[in-house]
């Protein structure tokens, strides 16, 4: 968990996943964290980087309209202060929404309130 918080953010959604069957994992959920393993070894040398000439915070936010099992919601969002990432999350949402453009409201709104804070 430390990996996917603190030093690699592309792999949260997949530990995400992964961590609703600690107590029970099955072949293919072993699989899937063999191939986690397998993507971290082969960007083990790339990192996070500030720069690229941009003096501005730019925010980013998406939801996957609960096309999951449980049918609730997963959103995320991304702040990038001069090109590196400063502030993330990706969680499943609380309630579960009857329309996509509810869910995408919601994300829009954890977004928000992470962008006031930043």
């Amino acid at each position: 968990m430390y990996t996917a918080v603190g030093t690699q953010p592309d792999i949260t959604f997949a530990i995400l996943t992964l961590s609703q069957f600690l107590n029970n994992p099955g072949h293919i959920h072993w699989e899937a964290v063999k191939r986690v393993f397998r993507y971290l070894s082969g960007t083990k040398d790339l990192g996070l980087t500030f720069g690229g000439g941009k003096d501005r915070l730019e925010g980013y936010t998406d939801t996957d309209g609960a096309s999951q099992d449980h049918r609730r919601a997963i959103s995320g969002y991304a702040f990038l202060i001069n090109g590196g990432a400063v502030s993330w999350s990706s969680r499943k949402q609380e309630l579960i929404m009857l329309l996509t453009a509810k869910a995408e409201y919601m994300a829009a709104t954890h977004a928000a309130k992470e962008a006031v804070w930043l």
